[in-house]
């Protein structure tokens, strides 16, 4: 898989700015109640995003590995809440389906970023 820089540059931008609105969901959180989460877990992943915008954008060798512990979690709780707004309610919770969706293909690329700094 050979991505061009432009490419590259604007698909951790385009990370970077997914994580960015991830960050203004969770802040908005603390404030007002936006789901059933206390704000505590809100104001963690606050910082968890903004971690993760600054950890697209410059990609140190150290972010492959705290992005993939972050992509257990994810799966683990997005997986979940998903498995359970469906048997309750039979409806799909589409955030949860857009985070693991898009999870495992950043990962992939921080994979693959990671490989392609290695070589050089």
């Amino acid at each position: 898989m050979v991505f061009r820089e432009n490419t590259r540059t604007k698909l951790w931008k385009g990370f970077a700015f997914l994580a960015g609105i991830a960050a203004l969901y969770h802040l908005v959180g603390v404030f007002y109640p936006v789901n059933d989460a206390p704000k505590w877990r809100h104001l963690l992943f606050v910082l968890v995003n903004v971690f993760c915008v600054y950890g697209f954008i410059q990609r140190p060798g150290y972010f492959l590995i705290i992005f993939a512990a972050l992509l257990v979690q994810q799966f683990y709780s997005h997986g979940t809440g998903l498995i359970k707004t469906w048997t309750e309610t039979g409806q799909i919770h589409w955030i949860s389906v857009c985070v693991l969706v898009l999870l495992p293909i950043a990962m992939l690329c921080l994979l693959y970023d990671y490989k392609a700094k290695k070589n050089l």
